[in-house]
């Protein structure tokens, strides 16, 4: 066994050296080193996006992580197994580029050790497992394990804060962690210092009975709308904490995965302190006061997307922070769904199968037609011979291509006639010959068509030059914004 163990470190450390280059290609692996007969072990981590995924390790595979433009510096991933309670406490560690990391995980014993070129880093992950103050600190066993009272929750909060201190200055004295870790890891401590302070939001008398992570020791004290002041010292103690969430607030977003969750816990303790239920609707306008910048930005679209998520959308609060967010946000292109029709590339398969048939009987592909305007703003118009609001649009739409007529902006008009003489009297009447006019040689089969949901017409799409759908719906040409889109594209 001792020798297996060795082999298995040797090739550890042979796969860190490496992979010193994919530190470049922002990835890191992490291997089961667990015995062949314990169970998969579940990896899971989430993005800026709050896209929550999972992946399933069998002993001696591995998992690769692929750093892309919506992750954190640093991945949190947090371990378990699928039989597991959710009150259990989940070993953590944060991930860089270039990582590789062995992880041996016991279950009969419930232990976790991890093994890779720097050890001390993954000692200092071990010890912190079982910390209340950790890297997962919203597990319900400690929620459904507060004190009965909130002067008692505050002196347990003094004694883990005093605790993870110490710990993190025993991090700072031990040779061979890496300063980036020791930085990160403070910051991701101390904010989720704050958020154990925080859990002090259950006290307040404004939940039901029911209310899902309400104690049920206290849940015989709720009484419907009745409302307790925070004490003045638990105030006190919350906001001189902070500050600590302040000094984030003017780093980028993929520095700190914390941030976002303890910036909604704040607003919700704000909302309480105000003598009123921590509603969606409160909480959203606190965020608009409290934040600034991508912070602001930030927080707000997790608590939308966390209401999306409990099936109570807030389509007024999503309304209202179209108003004030780029139309292009990746915040509002998760919330809107679509995240999920981003590029339109000429390798993907839609793009390569999906053939167009020019006026003159000449064949062309979406692929080669989109490669052949790439590095132009693409206003794609969805048309048919046979309707009457498409051909209503055709002056509006020949007034913005004489608009642009010196820029770098196309207009390509794709058809979904069936019948092929149809569409060339339509196009000869109400389309100049200048105008790249194409019709889908089968809309029916066409996957194009039926990916992005072209089920009626007219139909417009905005690509800005990258090739990045920018509106999946934009406006139709007759619509001012239309041209406040098309413009910021151009600069871009």
């Amino acid at each position: 066994m001792r020798v297996t163990y060795q082999i298995g470190l040797v090739v550890l450390v042979l796969m860190a050296s490496a992979l010193s280059s994919l530190a470049q290609r922002r990835q890191a692996f992490v291997i089961n080193r667990s015995a062949p007969t314990e169970e998969p072990i579940l990896f899971y981590y989430t993005d800026i996006l709050a896209h929550h995924k999972e992946k399933s390790v069998r002993p001696g595979d591995t998992l690769r992580l692929v750093f892309d433009e919506h992750s954190f510096n640093q991945i949190t991933v947090q371990i378990a197994h699928r039989s597991d309670r959710v009150t259990e406490p989940k070993p953590s560690l944060l991930i860089w580029p270039g990582d590789a990391v062995a992880i041996q995980y016991e279950k009969a014993t419930n232990t976790c050790s991890f093994s890779g070129k720097y050890a001390a880093e993954l000692k200092f992950y071990e010890q912190l497992w079982r910390n209340p103050i950790s890297l997962d600190p919203w597990y319900e066993s400690h929620l459904g394990n507060l004190p009965p009272t909130l002067p008692e929750l505050m002196c347990w909060w003094q004694d883990e804060r005093q605790r993870t201190d110490g710990l993190l200055a025993e991090l700072r004295a031990t040779p061979g962690v890496r300063p980036m870790v020791v930085q990160a890891l403070t910051r991701e401590l101390r904010l989720q210092t704050l958020g154990f302070l925080l859990r002090g939001n259950s006290y307040q008398e404004l939940y039901y009975p029911t209310s899902p992570g309400v104690p049920s020791s206290l849940r015989k004290y709720k009484v419907p709308g009745a409302v307790k002041t925070f004490p003045a010292a638990y105030q006190d103690s919350v906001l001189a904490q902070f500050r600590r969430l302040r000094y984030v607030q003017s780093l980028p977003l993929a520095v700190s995965q914390s941030r976002a969750g303890i910036a909604l816990a704040f607003v919700h303790y704000l909302a309480l302190t105000q003598g009123k239920p921590a509603t969606f609707g409160a909480q959203y306008a606190l965020i608009k006061r409290q934040y600034t910048g991508n912070q602001k930005e930030w927080a707000a679209f997790w608590l939308l997307t966390y209401a999306k998520s409990i099936n109570r959308p807030q389509p007024h609060l999503l309304k209202d922070y179209r108003t004030w967010m780029m139309p292009e946000s990746r915040f509002v292109r998760r919330l809107t769904n679509q995240d999920k029709q981003t590029l339109i590339m000429p390798d993907q398969q839609f793009a390569r199968t999906d053939t167009l048939i020019s006026t003159n009987g000449q064949k062309i592909t979406l692929a080669q037609l989109l490669t052949e305007h790439r590095g132009k703003v693409i206003y794609l118009d969805f048309w048919a011979s046979w309707c009457a609001p498409c051909i209503m649009e055709m002056p509006a739409s020949a007034a913005l291509r004489q608009y642009y007529h010196d820029k770098e902006v196309v207009f390509l008009y794709l058809s979904i006639d069936d019948d092929h003489q149809d569409w060339q009297r339509a196009t000869a009447q109400y389309l100049p010959k200048t105008a790249p006019h194409y019709r889908f040689t089968s809309q029916k089969s066409a996957q194009f068509l039926k990916r992005f949901a072209v089920s009626s017409i007219p139909r417009y799409i905005l690509l800005d030059k990258y090739g990045i759908m920018r509106y999946a719906e934009a406006p139709r040409p007759d619509d001012p914004d239309l041209k406040t889109y098309v413009t910021t594209y151009l600069g871009r």
